[in-house]
């Protein structure tokens, strides 16, 4: 099995307050199915460095220790792994393995970029590991559903969902938490155990027209601990755009999709989304951070109505889930802010000269930069400037929301 080792320096540090650059970083790797993954080289000599493995539609494993960092930090928040559906990486201690699933996509082609980090006493030093699947060689046909047997076959169903501030409200909308469940043929439901129809399955992936991720929904691998099997009969999502979405549950085994359910989800706007106005105006809101499983480029914390002097408004703010360094996260908020609303308005235009339509905006520290609007609502998206304080940046870009 192949096996190298390579040394690179960090030049810079993503911390803004740090003056000084860490110790640099040393990693080993061990392709153990060099037959289906490679590694592509690594760069460095300005900037973070990137190490960069290419897998094919098939299975794959690799294994990276750093040698001279005993701990590692979690990859986001406080989570040791990241799933971005069609590999898997886990930290342990010093070492990230990483998995390769095998074909779970339709797509030829798929990339994805993880950032590692450790502690050098109070400084961090960083890795970034660039994944990409190559499938378009693998032939990917499905068979004909009808040559399984009845208890190999599965459902997707809409169990429930939860309004945004915990409306009364008959019908989903985009930022409600949707949850789903798979059953049986039958639309029986086991909420524990591995049900029968896994047993014909290595994967089972939900998928969906236009989005550009897939959550794994049942795995069973061999790893060198052993199996590993692990199943969510059920899960939940929010959603950052109305109308109809048509989603896909896949049974894959040998890298082959063997069997497919759809269902088919119509999430309604309300105002904007799923605010709603005139109706809840909360003392005491509990804010809600928005996710999708679906499109994990983005988050988004989503601000409950709140008022004042009787002039109701709410703030949606792009979520820092990937970790970014200040540099990175600031144009990554207006760009989180403008496809939401492409998604569900559209362009919009210059925001100067709209702010005398709001009655909540902050009187300064912002700048008006884009203005869009609906039938009952208003949306600015803001600029707000660094303080020039020496505690944590304050600049960002997010939507403010006010009733017409």
């Amino acid at each position: 099995m192949p096996f190298m080792v390579v040394v690179c320096l960090i030049l810079t540090a993503c911390d803004k307050d740090d003056v000084l650059r860490g110790e640099p970083m040393v990693w080993s790797y061990e392709i153990l199915t060099p037959d289906n993954v490679k590694f592509l080289g690594s760069t460095g000599a300005e900037g973070t460095p990137k190490y960069s493995f290419e897998a094919n539609g098939k299975q794959g494993d690799v294994i990276m220790t750093c040698e001279n960092f005993f701990s590692l930090n979690p990859i986001s928040g406080d989570s040791y792994t990241y799933d971005c559906g069609w590999a898997m990486l886990r930290v342990d201690a010093n070492q990230v393995k990483i998995h390769f699933l095998q074909y779970v996509s339709d797509a030829q082609s798929a990339y994805e970029e993880i950032r590692i980090s450790a502690n050098d006493g109070e400084k961090k030093v960083y890795t970034i590991i660039c994944l990409s699947r190559n499938f378009k060689d693998e032939g990917h046909t499905d068979p004909e559903p009808e040559t399984l047997p009845e208890e190999a076959k599965f459902k997707m169903i809409m169990n429930d969902f939860t309004p945004l501030m915990h409306l009364d409200s008959p019908l989903p909308a985009p930022l409600d938490l949707i949850t789903f469940r798979i059953t049986d043929v039958n639309g029986e439901y086991s909420p524990i155990d591995f049900p029968e129809f896994t047993h014909y399955y290595d994967s089972i992936v939900w998928s969906a027209d236009n989005f550009p991720h897939t959550f794994r929904v049942y795995e069973n691998r061999v790893t060198a601990e052993g199996v590993e099997k692990h199943i969510s009969t059920q899960w939940s999502s929010h959603f950052f755009k109305s109308g109809t979405i048509k989603s896909h549950l896949k049974g894959y085994r040998d890298g082959k999709a063997q069997y497919e359910t759809s269902h088919n989800m119509t999430l309604y706007e309300r105002d904007f989304l799923g605010l709603q106005w005139g109706i809840i105006v909360l003392q005491k809101p509990e804010n809600l951070t928005a996710y999708c499983l679906l499109d994990r480029d983005y988050e988004y914390k989503v601000y409950d109505i709140v008022a004042t002097n009787d002039a109701p408004y709410s703030q949606i703010i792009p979520m820092n889930h990937k970790l970014l360094s200040d540099a990175d996260f600031l144009p990554a908020t207006e760009k989180a802010i403008k496809t939401l609303m492409k998604n569900n308005v559209g362009e919009g235009e210059d925001g100067k000269g709209k702010e005398n339509l709001f009655k909540c905006l902050p009187e300064k520290g912002v700048e008006a930069e884009w203005y869009w609007e609906n039938e009952t609502t208003r949306m600015l998206m803001l600029h707000r400037l660094s303080d020039g304080t020496d505690g944590p940046a304050q600049e960002k870009y997010y939507l403010h929301i006010e009733p017409k």
